[in-house]
């Protein structure tokens, strides 16, 4: 299986460093599917899931690691990619409840005429929803249930 190096930090973190066979991440022109052998590109990412199928030392056993990113930069070479964002957050780590608290207050805040509030919220749904994607993959129960 052909692999790409694959480099996730955050101006404070090494968050991830390995071999890859694919990668997705949200730019703000739309959804990346990133494969060994890509087109250079430079891109935004703006909120989302950055889904990362990879390998582990030796190459004996595959892992799917989901995080989501609060925004950053994304740059890619036919062997290597490299993501700076802004903030990420694990799967294990998200707070399902706390994240579909700040979808409802999102979406409220949407309706405001003042663009720099309809701006932020649009913003907090944006990490919310990802956040309760991110979690929906990584949970063996569903998270419809209150």
């Amino acid at each position: 299986m052909s692999t790409m190096s694959v480099l996730i930090a955050t101006a404070e973190n090494e968050i991830f460093r390995g071999e890859a066979s694919k990668l997705i991440a949200y730019s703000v022109e739309g959804e990346l599917a990133i494969i060994p052998g890509h087109a250079p590109l430079l891109a935004t990412l703006r909120p989302g899931e950055l889904r990362i199928d990879c390998q582990l030392e030796g190459g004996r056993e595959n892992c799917k690691t989901d995080i989501v990113v609060f925004g950053g930069f994304l740059e890619v070479q036919p062997d290597s990619v490299i993501v700076l964002a802004d903030a990420i957050e694990r799967a294990k780590d998200i707070d399902i409840v706390q994240a579909k608290r700040a979808v409802e207050k999102a979406k409220q805040q949407l309706t405001s005429h003042d663009k720099s509030t309809s701006a932020k919220a649009m913003f907090a749904l944006e990490v919310a929803i990802a956040k309760l994607r991110v979690a929906r993959r990584n949970s063996k129960q569903s998270l419809l249930k209150p």
